[in-house]
């Protein structure tokens, strides 16, 4: 049982070298730090006696250097921490306590006037408990009204905790982060799921101030956001210590948080500059990338992946990738999954597979492996020999030198034993870099798929791993100081398992960014840990299942991870993966239209028969809605990779958000999750209910920077409403998602695609959103580079456009600036356009270009 304990007797340490600016400790060994990192984020430390609980650290924690404006008082038992933007009061009595307060003394957090800081006696398990806002009911309406209600005196709504079950807005629930294969999970109620991203953001409505808070720690653990005993709290507890978190006020918007996580969590380069990831995806992950388990594992796979590939282009579908699913090295004899060996009854040649699929039709593979070795694998004894394995616990049997696991060999609920690989060895990385070499990148197949890397048959806490390798990035790092532990064998339990999910991304792609130098590795993860996006840019929401459920609740999913910094490109598998089931024709339209705006676009199943976007031709117009909507995402491609770069990778901000990001100040929009903005000015209200033909959704009038009267425009019509805070009623046949998009916004088109992606990148059409009435302007920026090599972030080969427009009821004054010209640009205008009805002059700023006319849009004449 639990020996829940709570430390007291704290006296201030001295400071020394390299330590914190403020440290309390107490006669048992307990240690309490604060160290400001820099004016707006803090550091805060609990670590239990390291000669009685196992923690991650192996030793003292690797602290960031304090910020200089830092200051500290003390006296008696209590103390502040002061920067320039914050202050930290200390009380010391008997259980520590924290108050923090912005510089003009504001209250934004607090800790549990009693029990902040507990640990399990037993375990070494830590708690944190913080404040929260009262539980009690505001009105009998609160929690019945169909309506989004948000009583005056409700005031805390707090977001985040990445891929996790439910609603966006996460208060008065408990949340488990423990990584798990979740297949067919219950989007409302399952949990734990896939990824871990112990993090969570937290809206004072009356402050109108939002703060974050980040438990840098990946053992097991969980978030309970109802506590209630003897007042109201927050609860965090971690299997294993210590207790290490973050406090992030940023500027006191919902952005600069966001950042400031970003920043903690992303191993940095030789540059100052923040960057999501050293490098960035290529223009073709943007795509339409098809997958299929059955497709992988037939009889005479290489010819039907082949066809597969040029059927989609023969039904007017461009493709760009193709996920290999495990079907490629399954055993011809009991069917196991034997990674990285190929079944070549199958594919008879896997370089003329890969010579077919991604030279001559121009399409990635990308390749499914797994973090495991059955034990009757032909190569696990040359494994096991290299000491490549998780190491047994010490009481193991003697000679045994690996952990055994029960892992997954073939079918459904298939298991045998294996064991997993240490990414943190040299063995293990030497021979998983080997592989993916000799069987996968000299074949041709240059994507990865890694899977199953919640690591899930892992259960023994002690069992070790070697630590001879940085999981995170190089040792001494950022993040590896900050987030993995100090190097030499560690019990599972005291670290956590997770941080093998980050080895093996990092270890893959490594390997592939070394044997590919000039190409931009494709790295694709099914888990997840805060600060993976570095190494894998695209991840999804793991096995759903064939529901309308899982369509209407994955977009709340896909906010939540938006909000939490999880990987950039980020989607679900379109049709869903699992049920004995296919989509229904209306289920897959939705399906497909809702997809088509999110990050990441791939239709995968589970299934006897494949789930195609062609599937229903027999069914009159349904291939033609999913066409239509498949050529829409194509030409959105500028305004998606813009997007990521100038708003992902350089700020940590993902490419769909919540109403809230930008138009919190309108209390309805706090708890909206079933709508959402694509960048900052397009309004995308998916159809999700069965059967529907009309869509219900709400058009604020407020936006944070100010604006009183935010127009909206439907992108498809040209009809304009006026923003009233309210909810319209607009149609919704099947073949329409109501898309509107605000007064002053840009979105940039490229040309139809028949084949792949960069069949449309040799054109240009801004299409420009001018308020109807009265005075009103715009801009966007285009980033443009070559979306194949790494010139962009290695050398700075990219170009960098600031389109804009200022209007009046008259005309439409259009522009653009350079602010960066080292790539050549395949086309020479730039033609704009105003929406539907709209019979304003366009106007070219004089001096500047040319203006040419072409069906009566207006082209700029790039100069870069």
């Amino acid at each position: 049982m639990p020996r829940i304990l709570f430390p007291s007797s704290f006296s201030p340490a001295s400071p020394a070298a390299g330590s914190p600016i403020f440290q309390l400790k107490n006669p048992r060994g307990h240690a309490l730090s604060i160290q400001p990192i820099s004016d707006t984020v803090v550091r805060v430390v609990h670590q239990l006696p390291l000669d009685k609980f196992p923690q991650k650290t192996n030793g003292g924690i690797g602290w960031e250097a304090p910020s200089a404006t830092a200051a500290v008082d003390i006296s008696g038992k209590t103390g502040s921490v002061v920067t320039g933007a914050l202050s930290i009061k200390v009380n010391f009595e008997g259980c520590p306590r924290l108050e923090w307060f912005t510089k003009d003394g504001t209250l934004f957090h607090a800790d549990s006037h009693t029990r902040a800081y507990a640990f399990d006696g037993a375990s070494g398990g830590v708690l944190h408990y913080v404040e929260r806002e009262n539980y009690l009911p505001t009105s009998e309406d609160e929690f019945t009204s169909t309506e989004p209600y948000v009583h005056e005196d409700r005031n805390e709504f707090v977001y985040g905790l990445g891929e996790s079950r439910g609603s966006l807005m996460k208060a008065g629930k408990k949340f488990v982060m423990e990584g798990r294969d979740a297949l067919s999970y219950d989007w409302e109620n399952g949990d734990p799921l896939y990824k871990l991203n112990p993090f969570y953001t937290v809206y004072n409505k009356k402050t109108k101030l939002w703060h974050g808070i980040f438990y840098n720690n990946l053992s097991d653990s969980s978030f309970d956001m109802a506590d209630v005993l003897w007042g109201c709290f927050r609860v965090y507890k971690a299997n294993s210590g210590p207790l290490d978190y973050y406090v992030i006020l940023g500027d006191g918007t919902l952005p600069s948080v966001l950042t400031e996580y970003s920043r903690l969590v992303s191993p940095a380069g030789p540059s100052a500059a923040f960057a999501a990831s050293p490098t960035l995806p290529p223009l073709s992950q943007f795509g339409y990338l098809s997958s299929s388990l059955a497709l992988s594992a037939d009889p005479h796979a290489q010819d039907a992946v082949i066809q597969f590939l040029k059927d989609c282009r023969t039904h007017g579908f461009p493709v760009d990738g193709l996920y290999l699913s495990s079907g490629w090295c399954q055993d011809e004899g009991n069917g196991d999954r034997n990674y990285f060996v190929w079944n070549r009854a199958r594919y008879p040649s896997p370089a003329g597979l890969g010579r077919i699929v991604e030279t001559e039709l121009g399409v990635q593979f990308i390749v499914n492996i797994k973090p495991w070795l059955l034990e009757g694998h032909p190569r696990f004894h040359d494994a096991l020999a290299k000491g490549a394995f998780v190491r047994p616990a010490p009481d193991a049997e003697e000679g045994v030198t690996a952990a055994k696991s029960w892992v997954w060999a073939c079918g459904f609920a298939s298991h045998k034993p294996g064991a997993y690989f240490d990414y943190s060895t040299h063995a293990a990385r030497e021979w998983w870099g080997a592989q993916i070499r000799k069987e996968l990148l000299a074949n041709g197949l240059t994507g990865m798929w890694i899977d199953n890397n919640e690591m899930a048959g892992l259960m023994d806490d002690e069992e070790r791993f070697v630590g001879e390798e940085g999981v995170f990035g190089p040792k001494g790092g950022n993040v590896e100081t900050r987030m993995g532990w100090g190097g030499g064998e560690i019990r599972l339990g005291s670290v956590g398992k997770a941080v093998q999910t980050m080895g093996m991304a990092r270890s893959t792609y490594e390997t592939v960014l070394a044997e590919r130098p000039e190409h931009r590795p494709v790295i694709v993860s099914r888990s997840g840990v805060p600060g993976i996006q570095a190494y894998a840019h695209a991840t999804w929401s793991g096995d759903n299942s064939t529901t309308w459920k899982a369509l209407q609740w994955g977009t709340k999913m896909t906010l939540s991870v938006g909000m939490s910094f999880g990987p950039g490109l980020y989607g679900h598998d379109i049709g869903g993966f699992a049920g004995v089931h296919h989509p229904s024709p209306e289920l897959l339209v939705r399906w497909c239209q809702n997809g088509a705006w999110h990050s990441r676009f791939t239709v995968h199943s589970w299934k006897e028969i494949s789930t195609t976007m062609w599937m229903y031709d027999d069914v009159p117009g349904i291939s033609d809605m999913i066409r239509a909507a498949l050529a829409l995402r194509y030409r959105l491609a500028p305004t998606f990779y813009s997007l990521y770069v100038t708003g992902y990778q350089r700020q940590g901000w993902p490419l769909l958000k919540p109403l809230l990001w930008y138009h919190s100040i309108d209390p309805k929009t706090l708890q909206m999750d079933e709508e959402f903005l694509f960048g900052s000015h397009v309004l995308v209200a998916p159809v999700t209910t069965k059967g529907a033909t009309t869509r219900r959704l709400y058009l604020p009038a407020l936006t944070n920077d100010g604006e009183t009267t935010a127009q909206w425009c439907e992108l498809d019509t040209g009809v304009w409403h006026a923003g009233k805070g309210a909810f319209v009623e607009l149609d919704a046949p099947l073949p329409r998602t109501p898309t509107l998009v605000r007064s002053g916004g840009v979105l940039v088109l490229g040309g139809e695609c028949k084949r792949n992606i960069y069949d449309g990148v040799a054109s240009r059409m801004a299409l420009v959103f001018p308020a109807p009435m009265g005075k009103s302007a715009g801009s966007f920026t285009l980033v443009e580079d070559d979306g194949v090599t790494n010139a962009h972030t290695g050398a700075g080969v990219y170009t960098e456009i600031i389109l804009s427009f200022a209007a009046s009821e008259a005309e439409v004054v259009v522009d653009y600036e350079v602010v960066h010209g080292a790539y050549k640009l395949p086309y020479d205008v730039i033609w704009f356009e105003l929406p539907k009805g709209d019979r304003r002059k366009v106007v070219v700023k004089g001096g500047k270009t040319e203006r040419r006319e072409q069906n009566g849009d207006v082209g700029i004449v790039v100069q870069v």
